[in-house]
């Protein structure tokens, strides 16, 4: 516990975290020690971190290395080897083939609002929503690009910024085929940013979940007493220092924090119901209580669409046959509902499933306005969506 820093830990706690626990504890100590000027070298970062051990500052596929946010975008042969097309903050390249490349953008570390704060919270190791959300916006737009994949390691972080980024690559679906590849944890604030994609796929090692958001209050008083030491403050109106750490929380105090708590896992839950095509009550209730869950259990839950590695991701992906860029509303349903019906037995022979039992218009009712139309489109894109999830886990609850 540092001394000469005193409200600094107190800052970081008394924030939101969607954020898996030990790794908190973890950074308020290293934030504190680099305050006091102590180096906590990678090795003993390691140590503490446990199984969020192998949690890196950057992508490295085919040679490539791609710092957190940003994109690396890459092809694969007909035998299967996986081919770095361009990588980084490169532009589009010209001679690329619409639909031939996939994008991969990196989603690692503690996940923070903006680039300085990453750099402020946790170095270099961790990711920005603000830059995957630009880096996402770029890849949505480039007609060589044909799917984006996240490929995620994160054991959470901050709130802020991580509901727009959700309800962006939410509101995406249906372009592109958007997968979520947990390489090996999505914790909290990250799985909130997963389960936004059209599918989500962890490794055979991976975990998800800890859907759950907390804050906390640091009571020094005591301490302060034994060591002398008296703190008063003159605020108007009072309630400007409530939660201050020279006094216990007050009731008023606490029913507000714990409040705001109850409002962003609200936040959190709901979007990983609609992601999911689940009710809130159901994530509640099944999607690992605030814990994570491992590969296995989490696709019995219906948190994750499948189990396989980054590199089978990217082949199977790269295989999807989806139409040009702007041919259809729903281009990345299709190309995932061949891919779902192919080793999910929606049709007996791979079919596609028929349509939802929603009926369509009436033939008389009239035609939607023109300016209308776009939006008719995606929320039909939407609708066949969600009925495709509802029946995938019906079928994964009736035969395991």
């Amino acid at each position: 516990m540092t001394s000469r820093f005193p409200h600094l830990r107190s800052a970081l706690m008394s924030q939101v975290w969607a954020m898996d626990p030990v790794w908190h504890s973890l950074m308020v100590e290293m934030i504190e020690n680099r305050a006091e000027g102590i180096v906590i070298t990678p090795e003993q970062v390691k140590e503490r971190a446990g199984r969020h051990s192998q949690l890196a500052d950057g992508l490295l596929i085919a040679g490539v290395d791609v710092p957190n946010g940003m994109t690396a975008m890459f092809e694969v042969s007909s035998s299967g080897r996986i081919y770095a097309a361009r990588g980084g903050s490169s532009r589009v390249a010209g001679d690329a083939e619409p639909g031939s490349l996939v994008a991969v953008i990196n989603v690692m570390g503690v996940v923070a609002h903006h680039a300085s704060q990453v750099d402020n919270i946790s170095g270099p190791g961790g990711t920005s929503t603000a830059r995957v959300g630009q880096s996402f916006d770029a890849a949505m737009d480039d007609p060589a690009v044909k799917a984006v994949v996240f490929h995620i390691d994160s054991p959470g972080g901050g709130v802020a910024g991580v509901q727009e980024l959700a309800d962006k690559i939410f509101a995406a679906r249906g372009r592109k085929p958007i997968i979520a590849q947990v390489n090996s944890t999505a914790a909290s604030a990250a799985y909130w940013i997963a389960a936004q994609a059209d599918e989500v796929v962890v490794t055979p090692s991976g975990q998800v979940g800890s859907i759950g958001v907390y804050g906390s209050h640091r009571d020094m008083s005591a301490a302060a007493e034994k060591a002398g030491m008296k703190v008063t403050f003159f605020a108007y109106p009072p309630q400007k220092v409530d939660g201050n750490q020279f006094a216990p929380p007050s009731a008023e105090f606490s029913d507000k924090a714990m409040a705001d708590v109850k409002t962003v896992y609200g936040q959190f839950a709901s979007s990983v119901a609609r992601g999911r095509g689940v009710k809130a009550a159901d994530v509640e209730a099944g999607f690992g209580k605030g814990g994570v869950e491992l590969a296995g259990s989490a696709l019995k839950l219906g948190m994750v669409d499948r189990i396989a590695t980054m590199e089978d991701t990217l082949r199977r992906v790269s295989r999807m046959k989806v139409p040009p860029s702007g041919a259809r509303a729903d281009a990345g349903t299709d190309a995932l509902r061949v891919e779902a019906g192919s080793d999910e037995q929606d049709g007996a022979d791979g079919a596609e499933t028929p349509a939802p039992e929603d009926a369509p218009p009436a033939a008389d009712e009239p035609p939607a306005p023109i300016e209308d139309a776009a939006a008719n489109a995606a929320r039909q894109a939407a609708d066949e969506r969600d009925a495709f999830r509802r029946r995938r886990h019906a079928f994964r609850s009736r035969f395991g």
